[in-house]
């Protein structure tokens, strides 16, 4: 995260308001130059060394996209965005693998894991979801864009390794447009300013990663603000402090002064389920999913698919919107909202390749390994200083993405609202 952050304070800051109608084009790439990228982007660079390098990582990208696209056997393309300038590892992401206890290298950490998951502060809040589930009694596509005022504006998390709050706080946006009929904008800032994480170095996460199952635990015990309440200002990785919140507030269950909504709980879906992931987005809502988000930088449009990908490393919270069928292709698909932004993808969207594995002769041939469990991780070392190496662990879906999913229970307004 270290690695991007410095560069995304000044480039990507600056690139955040495009200029003339760059959100909305289409750029050209057999004409495209990076003088037009640095015009359309509202590129700057402090250095002549700075501008160098990123033109050649522009030029590389620029070559990428071209050959991707003159290939037939892609269901979707590559194409120009913000990102252009960017190497893979400096896109913003945000999972922090240390919370999950499948990145747990004993049977002991393991439980004190799970233990960190329920029995302490998590097991008031952690719901189950039945597992007895038809996938015939589901529909066939469902899609909760098109659902009126439900879902709010797909945002841009900048420089600020926090995909784990703009995750949650979409999710939870639509679970409570969804049982009340009012749709709010809450404050992504609050999470990223006011969420402890009991995991990380420091003791929180904020910029440098989290979970949405925390963020959902701290907004039972004390509600979420609206968007205009406390707007989002880490974008450049910056350190906002918790305005809402006094610190010995955070101690007891005190809603934070003018919180509009709360959560009773959360559910995690069973790990690599299909059947679970189909059923919770098609009967509860939007779920918050941890993928591996190698290979998404440019994409532009069409079924993302990493089938030749020799391994997946999750380190990215989005949120799937639903799912459904191409109708030109007949290749099934989820929909994914992330949080890079509208210029990115489809929309500020991408939908990836859906496979059953129930249809496949070998259902493990859609899965692969997290070779790389300690990318994400806040902590690299343990009490006794010695380095932490967490398990390689196996990861379903294209992008991983039946591999983690979470989804807010309970939704509701606060009194008064």
């Amino acid at each position: 995260m270290k690695l991007y952050l410095q560069f995304l304070a000044t480039a990507l800051m600056a690139g955040n308001l495009p200029s003339g109608d760059a959100t909305s084009r289409s750029f050209p790439e057999e004409e495209y130059t990076f003088d037009d990228f640095l015009v359309d982007f509202n590129k700057h660079y402090d250095t002549k060394e700075e501008y160098l390098r990123r033109r050649d990582i522009f030029h590389n990208k620029l070559i990428q996209i071209q050959l991707h696209n003159e290939q037939q056997e892609h269901n979707y393309t590559l194409g120009i965005n913000h990102f252009a300038d960017m190497l893979e590892e400096e896109l913003p992401t945000g999972f922090d693998k240390s919370y999950h206890p499948a990145y747990s290298r004993t049977a002991t950490e393991l439980a004190e894991k799970r233990n960190l998951r329920s029995p302490s502060l998590l097991q008031p809040h952690f719901t189950p979801l039945p597992l007895d589930i038809d996938l015939n009694e589901l529909p066939k596509s469902v899609d909760w864009r098109m659902e009126p005022s439900v879902t709010t504006a797909v945002k841009n998390q900048g420089g600020c390794g926090s995909c784990w709050a703009f995750a949650a706080t979409a999710a939870l946006e639509s679970h409570i447009a969804i049982q009340t009929g009012k749709l709010f904008a809450l404050s992504v800032q609050e999470l990223v300013s006011c969420v402890p994480n009991p995991n990380a170095c420091g003791g929180h996460g904020g910029c440098t990663g989290s979970t949405a199952e925390l963020a959902y635990e701290f907004i039972s015990l004390h509600g979420m603000v609206e968007e205009w309440k406390f707007a989002y200002r880490s974008f450049n990785g910056a350190k906002i402090n918790c305005t809402v919140l006094k610190e010995e507030a955070a101690k007891k269950d005190v809603m934070v002064d003018n919180a509009v909504v709360s959560v009773v709980g959360f559910s995690n879906l069973p790990t690599n389920s299909y059947k679970a992931m189909m059923y919770a987005v098609a009967t509860l809502g939007p779920v918050v999913v941890n993928v591996a988000a190698t290979g998404w930088g440019m994409y532009k449009s069409g079924i993302f698919d990493d089938d030749k990908a020799e391994e997946r490393d999750v380190n990215h919270a989005v949120v799937l919107e639903g799912y459904g069928t191409d109708g030109e292709t007949g290749q099934d698909y989820w929909i994914i909202r992330n949080s890079w932004s509208p210029l990115w993808g489809e929309n500020g969207r991408i939908r990836l390749k859906r496979v059953d594995p129930a249809t496949l002769d070998d259902p493990e041939k859609d899965c692969k390994m997290d070779n790389h469990p300690a990318d994400g991780i806040a902590c690299t070392k343990d009490d006794s200083g010695n380095d932490i190496t967490p398990p390689k662990v196996k990861v379903c879906g294209t992008s991983a993405i039946l591999f983690d999913g979470v989804v807010p229970l309970g939704g509701h307004l606060l009194h008064g609202v």
